[in-house]
């Protein structure tokens, strides 16, 4: 612009030139460039006026004195009219510079405008593209509005990358001319300015296309390298979310025509506006790449789950892994070891199932390379790669581009090779693709291990019903021979029909057939029962053979645990058969197919229990040959069934003998039970019975005397072939034992055994040995007969104990009721009629016997106005044997009792007796008793006390003085005074704890301080009278909670009278144990530091034990109260100590009891709390 200033400017005028031309040059738009031209004008003509004019043609109604100057460079676009017209050089080179920055100027303005405008309108077309969801829509419509707003043709491509590899995929392509179009689709990395938009993550844009990719080290595009052209301008940007590169959208001209900046401009926002549009889109495309590969793995892995159906399996999983790889076909080569080939076995994609059963060999092509080397081959220019082989082509009719190939071995050890041909849309084959490749190989290899095992277990099945159809044949025999072999028949024609069969079927010429006889043995043995050719004469009808030998056969050859192959020079076979054992024992050879001359075959038939029924032993074969294994196998089966059916026929014969037995052992107990017959002339029929059973030869009857435990012989059947003391000592022996005694296998002393007592026994003998079955009848025998005259026994004993309870019962004073367990009354006395007053009863009662004993009760209520409380109290001990109460009413006190009965009555039914007192009258003397002992007691304390004052004065004062006479008769009345105060005082202590008037200074003290203060006192008087006092203490039982003073008087009476009641030489046992309880435990406060739990699962355990005559049992129970003693010990004390004791432990929460036998002494038991200090 500067060329354009006068040439006479100086530097002041060249700045005032630039600032001139800035001004114009600067101007945004129209308006503005035309306010700043004509506020320039005058200042650079400022002799003349000089206007602006905007009107074509030039107005003729200008002034001819106006000068008017075109403006414009080709196209005028305004007119400059200047006055007056005459100017001079300066003015004149002035206006042309003006003219030229006006000019140039208005082209700026023009060009800023339409350029603004151009944005505007690039702006909407975008907002309007926004929500477009088509890339290839977005691309085309943006193509063409750039082609018309810069007026040249514009192509747009995207390229993402394929699978996240270093390939680039064009996915998305618009050309404004077909000659633009890029015609490769897919290229590396390495490739192309976007391969460096994508690697660097930022935009690039060239107007020197191969500078650019050399500065940026990557190659140009394949397709102007084929072309030998290059893009005029190019720019890309990359599309980018969450900070990562999704792929990039680039734009290139290949127009010869040059751009400006201002086009370029507009070409980059746009690029960048659709990289912004493009984002969702290539982030939802590359979702639906990840799901759907995530269906086609879903898809494989669960067409590998069809097991059970490998092949279409495999079928599946290779057409679901083309699907994932997006290839045309693909192929499983399985290895042929033998030959030495891969085998074309499956096959996927169209024009390949052709292919399937197609052998390759290892030394060509591609595939047996990789299968050789073990390493996956990855070729995308199959076209051009010499190691192709063109048969497949050729047969399919298919051209391979690229292909891939991955051998594998399974975990078995099963070589495979999977191959991939013509990945779509041109596609390369990837890294990543020998990644999944892997797994699919992997996958598939489990499955052709799991084909293979499954064809393993076809073949072993297969097998089995090879094997099943060719036994069907010896089924069908054998099922012949069960139907005739378990048809009810007579034993000697089922043996002959056992031997004559398995001999013919296995053909042997000579059999022999040996059964379970025990029936007269001891034990258990196999007899000869049937036998054909040469073997009649070697084992005549009726040898024996021990079935306890058997286990001999263990160290011969067998074949299962039914057959045996036996030499008859072996030791065995001598044991077995009781023979001379040979000198030179042999055994048979194992591995020999030839029959030898000494051989046997045994055969062991047993039952469905195992256990061995018989032996059939078979020789001279017809072939001279030994069995095979179909064979033994066959005649394992028949062994099998012969068995079985020997046992049955066996069970048939004792069941037989059984039922036989049995009639006539209940036509033997209807002749008991239906007639009234002595019990000598029952237990003659029984032993006459048992001798017919078992076909002895005699019997004897010895019965027991209950009272001297002697036996006797009553009576004998036959003559016995042993001495009485003999059979007594047998018999003596089987009441012992209570079950049958032998003296041999033929003699048996069986025991007459009831259901309550011994009875005798019967001793049985003759010549044939008892078996188990025999013993069995016999003790059936026995059983029923003893019952029987246990009946007669026990039916006389009832006659007579109701004789006598009748008797009893009348004769008694006391009411009496008999009452069973149900509560229904059996009998009751006239007494108790009496007492009860039932013949004043509203209607009057004559007889209870039959009715419920709750019922009667509930009538004696309402009747006579008894009690509530006392009445529950007995309808709910009626039937406890030792409850005793009291029941009160109008008529009076009634004192009741419960014993029981036994089984005193008719069907063994339990019984108790109530017995009931009238107690009235004495209750009354014991309530006027007590008032009189509280009378005399206060009365004779205070006299007793000073008595014993003088006594004591006495003794001490006038002491010396006396004679020994006098001396001991003054210490006679002190001792006596003494005694005399302390069984007052023990009487109001007595009154005291009766009335809760003595308090319990209750304190925590340990149990032995107080047994051991008890004893020493007493120690001399025991040792006097050689009495031992012994004392266990449980270590458990450490502190009592209880009144010291008060459990020491306890146990101090509970050793004076156990000292009283010792003989000489006897011990005293005091024992100290845990009893448990059921309570909650307690805290008790004693003081301020004292504090005790008493627990409440467990108590101290006290017990007194003498060596004395004992209590008997009527007394037990009385002998707590006051002033009562036992019947043999009356007149030995005041019969208040025990009472004490009772109310001094009761006091503490404990109880006090008594057992004794007579004759063997007393315990005396008490429980106290125990503490356990916090």
């Amino acid at each position: 612009m500067i060329d354009h200033l006068p040439a006479d400017s100086n530097d002041h005028a060249a700045v005032r030139w630039l600032t001139i031309a800035t001004t114009l040059l600067n101007a945004s738009h129209f308006a503005e460039f035309e306010q700043r031209a004509l506020s320039i004008l005058p200042l650079v003509l400022p002799r003349h006026q000089v206007a602006l004019l905007h009107e074509s043609p030039v107005p003729s109604s200008l002034d001819p004195m106006t000068i008017v100057r075109p403006l414009g460079e080709g196209e005028v676009w305004g007119w400059l009219s200047i006055r007056p017209t005459t100017l001079t050089d300066a003015e004149v080179e002035a206006l042309a510079v003006i003219e030229h920055l006006l000019v140039v100027g208005y082209e700026r303005v023009k060009r800023r405008v339409t350029q603004y405008r151009l944005r505007q309108r690039l702006q909407v077309e975008v907002e309007a593209l926004r929500d477009s969801d088509d890339p290839d829509l977005l691309c085309r419509q943006l193509g063409q509005l750039l082609g018309e707003l810069i007026d040249c043709p514009v192509n747009i491509g995207v390229v993402i990358p394929f699978r996240s590899s270093v390939w680039l995929e064009l996915v998305v392509q618009y050309n404004a001319r077909s000659e633009d179009a890029q015609r490769s689709h897919f290229w590396p990395m390495s490739t192309d300015l976007s391969g460096a938009v994508m690697k660097l993550g930022v935009s690039i844009s060239s107007t020197d296309y191969p500078a650019d990719c050399a500065r940026y080290d990557v190659r140009p595009h394949p397709d102007y390298e084929a072309t030998n052209t290059t893009p005029l301008y190019w720019v890309g940007v990359p599309i980018r979310a969450t900070g990562k590169t999704l792929g990039v959208v680039y734009a290139w001209i290949m127009s010869e025509l040059a751009l400006h900046d201002d086009q370029r401009r507009l070409l980059d926002d746009a690029v960048y506006a659709a990289g912004y549009l493009l984002r969702p889109i290539v982030t939802g495309r590359l979702a639906v790449e990840v799901q759907q590969q995530r269906e086609a793995w879903q898809s494989l892995v669960a067409a590998g789950q069809h097991v059970l159906n490998p092949d279409h399996a495999l079928q599946e999983m290779l057409e679901m892994s083309c699907r994932l790889l997006e290839v045309d076909g693909g192929g499983l080569f399985i290895f042929d070891e033998q030959q030495y080939e891969l085998v074309f076995r499956y096959a996927a994609g169209e024009h390949t199932q052709q292919l399937v059963g197609m052998r390759v060999s290892l030394h060509h092509s591609i595939i047996g390379q990789a299968f050789v080397t073990g390493k996956p081959v990855i070729v995308n220019d199959a076209l051009n790669d010499p190691r192709r082989s063109y048969a497949i082509d050729r047969l399919t009719g298919l051209t391979c581009r690229n292909l891939m190939v991955v051998p594998y071995i399974s975990p078995s050890g099963a070589p495979i090779c999977l191959e991939y041909v013509n990945r779509r849309r041109g596609a390369p084959f990837i890294e990543h693709d020998l990644e999944q490749v892997a797994i699919i190989a992997n996958l598939i290899g489990l499955l052709i291990d799991k084909r293979s095992q499954l064809t393993q277990v076809e073949t072993v099945i297969m097998q089995r019903v090879r094997d099943i159809e060719r036994l069907n044949t010896d089924l069908q025999s054998v099922l012949v021979l069960n139907r005739e072999l378990l048809v009810e028949q007579p034993p000697d024609q089922l043996f002959r029909l056992i031997i004559d069969t398995i001999g013919r079927r296995m053909q042997f010429r000579s059999a022999a057939l040996f059964v379970s006889r025990r029936e007269h043995h001891i034990h258990q043995v196999l007899e000869c029962v049937a036998a054909t050719g040469a073997l009649i004469g070697e084992f005549p009808l009726g040898t024996h053979v021990s079935a306890n030998q058997l286990d001999v056969l263990v160290n011969e050859w067998s074949f299962g645990e039914h057959c045996v192959i036996l030499n008859r020079r072996s030791q065995s076979f001598a044991v077995l058969f009781d023979r001379v054992r040979s000198s030179e024992p042999q055994l048979p050879d194992i591995g020999a197919a030839q029959w030898n001359d000494g051989d046997v075959l045994l055969v062991l038939l047993r039952a469905a229990n195992r256990a061995v029924r018989a032996i059939l032993l078979l020789d001279h074969p017809v072939k001279g040959q030994r069995p095979d294994v179909a064979d033994l196998q066959a005649l394992t089966v028949y062994a099998s069934i012969a068995g079985t059916a020997i046992d049955m026929a066996l069970l048939r014969n004792r069941q037989q003998q059984s039922l036989a037995r049995l009639t006539a052992l209940n036509s033997l107990g209807m002749v008991i039970n239906t007639q009234s017959l002595p019990e000598l002339q029952v237990l003659e029929l029984t032993a006459r019975g048992m001798i017919e059973l078992v076909d002895a030869l005699w019997a004897q009857i010895v019965l027991l005397d209950h009272r001297s435990d002697d036996l006797r012989l009553e009576r004998s059947i036959g003559t016995a072939s042993l001495e009485p003391d003999v059979v007594q000592t047998l018999a003596r022996r089987a009441l012992v034992k209570r079950r049958p005694a032998f003296r041999s296998a033929t003699t048996v002393a069986v025991p007459l055994r009831g259901t309550q007592r011994m009875i005798g026994a019967i001793v049985i003998g003759g010549e044939q040995a008892l078996d188990s079955a025999d013993v069995e009848m016999l003790m059936l025998y026995a059983t029923q007969a003893a019952v029987a005259v246990e009946n007669m026994r026990l039916l006389e004993d009832v006659r007579r104990g109701r004789d006598h309870l009748a008797q009893v019962m009348a004769a008694v004073h006391d009411g009496l009721l008999l009452i069973a367990a149900n509560g229904t009354i059996v009998i009751a006395n006239e007494a108790l009629y009496w007492l009860a007053h039932t013949a004043e009863w509203l209607p009057p009662l004559t007889n209870m016997n039959g009715e419920l004993f709750t019922d009667l009760l509930n009538r004696w209520t309402d009747q006579r106005n008894l009690d509530p409380e006392t009445v529950a109290r007995l309808q709910r001990s009626f039937t406890v044997a030792g409850a005793h109460g009291e029941l009160i009413g109008q008529d009076g006190v009634f004192a009741w009792t419960v014993t029981q009965a036994g089984d005193l009555v008719q069907d063994r039914v339990q019984t108790f007796l109530l017995t009931i007192r009238d107690v009235t009258a004495a209750k009354e003397a014991e309530q006027l008793r007590d008032d009189l002992t509280h009378m005399l007691i206060h009365d004779l304390r205070q006299p007793l006390t000073t008595i014993t004052l003088a006594f004591e004065r006495l003794i001490h004062e006038l002491g010396d003085l006396f004679t020994e006479r006098q001396r001991q008769a003054v210490q006679i009345g002190l001792n006596s005074t003494k005694r005399l105060l302390n069984l007052v005082n023990t009487m109001l202590d007595i009154g005291r704890i009766e009335s809760g008037q003595m308090p319990l200074e209750r304190e925590p003290f340990p149990i032995e301080q107080v047994i051991e203060s008890v004893i020493n006192p007493i120690s001399i008087q025991a040792q006097l009278k050689g009495v031992q006092v012994v004392s266990r203490i449980d270590p458990a039982v450490r502190m009592l909670l209880a009144d010291r003073e008060i459990i020491s008087r306890v146990l101090q009476n509970l050793l004076d009278n156990a000292l009283k009641f010792s003989p000489e030489g006897g011990v005293i046992t005091i024992e100290v144990g845990l009893k448990p309880t059921t309570g909650q435990p307690q805290r008790w406060t004693l003081s301020d530091e004292l504090t005790v739990i008493v627990p409440g699962d467990r108590m101290a355990h006290i017990s007194v034990h003498d060596q004395g005559s004992g209590i008997p049992l009527e007394d037990q129970q009385r002998i707590f109260d006051r002033f009562r003693q036992s019947g043999r010990h009356r007149g030995k004390g005041s019969g208040l100590g025990l009472t004490f004791c009772k109310l001094a432990i009761a006091a503490h929460q404990g109880m006090i009891w008594v057992d004794s036998t007579p004759d063997h002494g007393s315990t005396f038991h008490f429980t106290l709390p125990l503490a356990e200090i916090e």
